[in-house]
């Protein structure tokens, strides 16, 4: 690993109130989210059965395992950090710093045997977002983030830093979209006319901040969808919003409006937002998550 670079702070004129992420705690978040993805990998062809939750969304047995998982290494390592998950909700801590996990983003995909999930992983302290992290097990890919440590992709082993595309025309750029079955149709035709759009894969911003793409658009995401999102495209030199152009993130484990994002380098954002912001986002709640 590039551990001279991780430890720069790529944003040197950073307010020293707010400082880098402690580098120990997000190598153990790292470390931790690839476990957990190797975990789901391991169980990705045995034969588990599906329920739905109370929302329409499937749920396994093999989410429950990889989020108790990663529960048992955040107790071991940060016992008085809150958690919420995906799948068991919010444990309460007492230091008022938390942690935030979804173990298999894209339980849809995960359970019709095609390999486009993602475990995801995030840490919030008084500052704010300070580590993002989203791996996807059957690529062996990871991107992360720390606050102060920039953002980072990790391919089996070997570290690179993450980069966004340079396209400074939404006409000309490629937009990867996220359960855009929910989208209204008049959001649909306006990306349509300005972009080319192509969708279906968890979790898009991996995609983005290996330089794949040029910009993604989300929508009826959960706050532990979410919640990687800020550090990850701030340390990339990214830009992050919902749809509306307000933040991503609420308060109280909540995700802003109906759940939406759009995230690219500045320039494409800021084109973006003005298709967006306008419109209708959502026409049916209902996600394939």
């Amino acid at each position: 690993m590039l551990h001279h670079e991780i430890d720069r702070d790529p944003h040197p004129g950073r307010s020293p109130a707010i400082p880098p992420v402690d580098r120990e705690l997000l190598d153990f978040a790292v470390a931790t989210s690839v476990a957990a993805g190797d975990l789901a990998a391991e169980l990705f062809h045995a034969s588990v059965p599906v329920r739905h939750k109370a929302d329409g969304t499937e749920v396994t047995d093999a989410d429950v395992a990889v989020e108790e998982f990663v529960r048992a290494e955040l107790a071991r390592r940060t016992p008085q950090d809150a958690i919420l998950g995906e799948e068991a909700g919010l444990t309460s801590g007492t230091s008022g710093r938390r942690w935030v996990v979804d173990p298999i983003s894209g339980t849809a995909y995960f359970t019709r045997r095609m390999p486009l999930f993602a475990t995801l992983l995030a840490y919030e302290d008084e500052h704010g977002s300070a580590v993002g992290v989203i791996t996807s097990p059957m690529t062996g890919e990871t991107v992360f983030a720390g606050r102060g440590r920039g953002c980072w992709v990790q391919r089996r082993g070997d570290v690179r830093p993450a980069r966004l595309g340079t396209r400074t025309d939404l006409d000309d750029a490629l937009v990867l979209a996220s359960n855009q079955h929910t989208f209204s149709e008049d959001l649909l035709l306006a990306l349509h006319r300005r972009t080319a759009m192509v969708g279906g894969i968890h979790h898009p911003l991996l995609h983005l901040l290996t330089g794949r793409v040029d910009a993604v658009v989300m929508a009826c995401q959960g706050y532990d969808d979410l919640a990687p999102a800020p550090v990850l495209l701030a340390e990339a030199g990214g830009r992050v919003a919902a749809l509306d152009g307000g933040p991503v993130l609420g308060q109280c484990g909540l995700s802003s409006g109906s759940g939406t994002l759009a995230a690219a380098n500045p320039a494409l954002l800021g084109q973006l937002l003005t298709v967006t912001k306008n419109l209708q986002a959502v026409r049916r709640p209902k996600a394939l998550r």
